[in-house]
């Protein structure tokens, strides 16, 4: 049998232990509860950041080759048999000089016919004319004589001007860059025989990719570096380029502008190979080059992450660019002490504390 003693004793130990179950509950509710208000957004973010006017200077290579400013690639007007070809690659020709001969037989043929032709039509025409004059042939059979002869003229001048095709002359001085065919070849009229370039003028080519081609449009300085002259870099502009429909890239055509380049100029020949050393200023006045990496696109627009420097907070700036690689040339919208945001630029939003990183 309990006493009233143990009974008030029993009370109170489950009294203690409800109370401190209660206590307990509350303090863990307490701490569930704000654990679930903690925001990530309170925390400084680390991102990996650049200061604009750090950014350098780009430089880009390409491979390209020298090429005649004059050049002609010769074939003859007429078909035949290739009877002698003069010159091999790399001679000299002087303008006027006979380069290569097809066979004229046949030609000095038609030529022969078509001057006896002429011969008996212009006979006949005369002793017309003068039996005309004393009324013993009517006007019919002057004009008919006289048809006559005019068209054998005109086919001697014909024949004439084809047996003159059979011969191949240098339109000017220069070199023999490739040859195409060998003597005693069959040639078609049209078929290319020869290169001839003229050394005096020259000037660079190469291929720009079309994922380059704002470089064509941004500052820049164009060097060329030839392999023979390891080192040295001669200032060029561009002359022209031509857009491209097939995917091949944009072929480029330079002038060497560069002065010290004229002692150097005898000893560089259409073929040689050399260096197209882009040189592009990430800081023109207020232009920027920025990593692509930077940029963020809304409603049609670029922004960039601006941090800063006394909140460490991130912040939306509008910037007009235009892409290069992946690299982006911004022309409004920074300053030279700007520091952007190039990496983790997804998970930021305005005026969020950032912890810089700087590359």
């Amino acid at each position: 049998m309990i006493s009233v003693k143990q009974e008030i004793l029993y009370s109170t130990f489950i009294m203690k232990r409800m109370y401190l179950f209660l206590v307990l509950t509350h303090l863990l509710g307490m701490a569930c509860q704000k654990k679930e208000t903690v925001h990530p957004g309170q925390h400084p973010r680390p991102v990996k950041v650049v200061q604009v006017k750090t950014l350098g200077t780009i430089t880009r290579q390409y491979t390209g080759v020298v090429e005649a400013t004059e050049f002609s690639t010769l074939a003859f007007k007429v078909p035949g048999t290739l009877e002698e070809l003069r010159f091999s690659t790399g001679q000299q020709v002087r303008q006027g000089e006979i380069i290569a001969r097809i066979k004229p037989f046949d030609y000095n043929q038609q030529y022969r016919t078509a001057e006896a032709n002429y011969q008996l039509a212009k006979s006949i025409y005369e002793r017309n004319k003068r039996l005309f004059a004393s009324n013993a042939v009517s006007r019919q059979n002057l004009e008919i004589a006289e048809a006559d002869y005019v068209k054998a003229e005109s086919a001697l001048n014909i024949a004439q001007r084809t047996l003159g095709y059979t011969v191949l002359t240098a339109p000017f001085n220069g070199f023999v860059e490739q040859r195409y065919v060998e003597n005693y070849e069959e040639i078609t009229a049209g078929q290319a025989i020869l290169r001839l370039v003229n050394p005096d003028s020259i000037e660079v080519r190469f291929t720009l990719p079309e994922t380059n081609i704002s470089l064509l449009t941004l500052p820049q300085k164009i060097f060329i570096e030839f392999d023979s002259r390891k080192g040295k870099l001669f200032a060029s502009d561009i002359k022209e380029y031509i857009y491209s429909s097939d995917g091949g890239g944009i072929p480029v055509t330079l002038n060497i502008t560069d002065q010290s380049f004229l002692p150097y100029r005898p000893y560089v020949f259409p073929g040689f190979s050399c260096k197209v050393i882009f040189e592009i200023d990430s800081m023109v006045s207020d232009k920027f080059l920025i990593p692509g990496s930077a940029l963020f696109q809304e409603n049609d627009k670029y922004y960039v992450w601006i941090i800063r420097p006394a909140t460490f907070s991130a912040h939306k700036q509008q910037v007009d660019v235009s892409f290069y690689g992946n690299q982006a040339f911004v022309s409004k919208g920074l300053s030279k002490d700007d520091r952007i945001v190039i990496a983790g630029i997804s998970a930021l939003h305005e005026g969020q504390k950032v912890k810089p990183i700087n590359i």
